[in-house]
């Protein structure tokens, strides 16, 4: 406790003096070619010496002590700069930015939000993909869904992260209406040893060509992996092999 406290103090004050930056990991597509970058967006904290700290350090502490809606408001605004200062000119078509629990179940914070979205407006938002986990969505079901059909309306993209961690049933997808579902990892490197992990995959993936979803394998390690969810169809791959 005493240690996530003192990161919760250089959290703020790295967001107090813009010690954060944004690094990017790739979604590679795996179907038709399609033009520009796909990739999410992964925050570190620079240190005072110019080192860089990995979020596993300081994001327990963002949520012990509340500060998780500071960290992704910085996070969305800098999303939207950078998208903005680039312009026309930007290879990423589309960055997915995460948001947390903490985040989405403060109404303040989905206002916010909404009305930075719409500051942007469509041209820039077009380019943005917010990442939501299942267990957030099957959490708060009523008050999610019009935060995404806000999100939706003004251009922006919304993908379920983690999918298939948290649910025995995906009735809640009929009032959740996103863009992209992201198969849990855990299923992902399990598959090929694991018959169960396999059907699992298989089975997301039908309820993703039902809702007419894009689909994303989270956690490819290696070629192995890469070749199968190419051959089972997944839009995109993303993980250390990529």
């Amino acid at each position: 406790r005493s240690g996530d406290m003192q990161w919760a103090t250089r959290l703020t004050q790295a967001l107090d003096d813009e010690r954060l930056v944004l690094f990017g990991q790739r979604l590679l597509p795996l179907g038709p070619a399609r033009e520009g970058l796909h990739v999410e967006a992964l925050v570190r904290m620079r240190q005072p010496d110019g080192s860089l700290t990995l979020p596993g350090s300081f994001l327990p502490a963002t949520e012990r002590f509340g500060l998780a809606p500071r960290l992704d408001r910085w996070v969305v605004r800098r999303a939207l700069r950078w998208l903005a200062e680039h312009g026309e000119g930007c290879d990423v078509a589309c960055l997915h930015v995460n948001l947390s629990a903490q985040s989405l179940a403060d109404a303040s914070f989905r206002g916010d939000i909404i009305a930075v979205l719409e500051a942007a407006g469509t041209a820039i938002c077009h380019a943005l993909c917010f990442e939501i986990t299942e267990t957030v969505a099957l959490a708060n079901l009523g008050e999610l869904a019009a935060f995404v059909d806000g999100v939706r309306a003004r251009g922006a993209r919304v993908a379920v992260d983690d999918f298939g961690a948290g649910a025995s049933h995906f009735g809640y997808l009929r009032s959740l209406k996103v863009d992209l579902i992201k198969v849990d990892g855990q299923f992902i490197k399990g598959m090929l040893r694991d018959p169960l992990d396999d059907a699992s995959v298989r089975g997301f993936l039908e309820v993703a060509r039902v809702l007419g979803v894009q689909t994303v394998a989270e956690f490819v390690d290696d070629e192995a992996v890469l070749a199968r969810v190419r051959s089972m169809g997944f839009d995109f791959a993303q993980g250390f092999h990529i």
